[in-house]
């Protein structure tokens, strides 16, 4: 396992985004009150290596294939549990943003405060 942790708070307008844009913003329990609304917030957790196409993401037990990985993302992710997870039911061309680690799997998570989300 790569990066483990639980999520504590989930933004007003996190699952808007999440079911609008297929957009899920975390960020450690740091996260800067102006984002607050818009992110899930997470127990802080340790990468202990990076995230690479092919690896697999488990949030509240449903699976997702990394197909993508930002060029900032692992590093956002060890300094501040930060980073945009982007679903898509299949794989596109769509461009990777910096922070953005890019998921392929059947249907978007349900996200609950007590939910983990694992790095494999």
């Amino acid at each position: 396992m790569k990066y483990r942790v639980t999520f504590t708070a989930i933004g007003d307008f996190a699952l808007q985004l999440l079911q609008t844009r297929g957009n899920l913003i975390i960020f450690d329990k740091d996260v800067p009150y102006s984002y607050e609304n818009m992110v899930v917030s997470h127990t802080k957790g340790t990468l202990s290596d990076d995230v690479k196409e092919g690896d697999t993401v488990v949030i509240a037990e449903r699976s997702y294939k990394v197909t993508h990985v930002g060029s900032d993302a692992n590093a956002n992710l060890r300094a501040h549990g930060h980073v945009t997870l982007h679903f898509e039911s299949e794989e596109s061309n769509e461009k990777v943003q910096p922070g953005e680690i890019h998921l392929i799997g059947a249907d978007l998570p349900r996200i609950i405060t007590g939910d983990t989300l694992e790095i494999l």
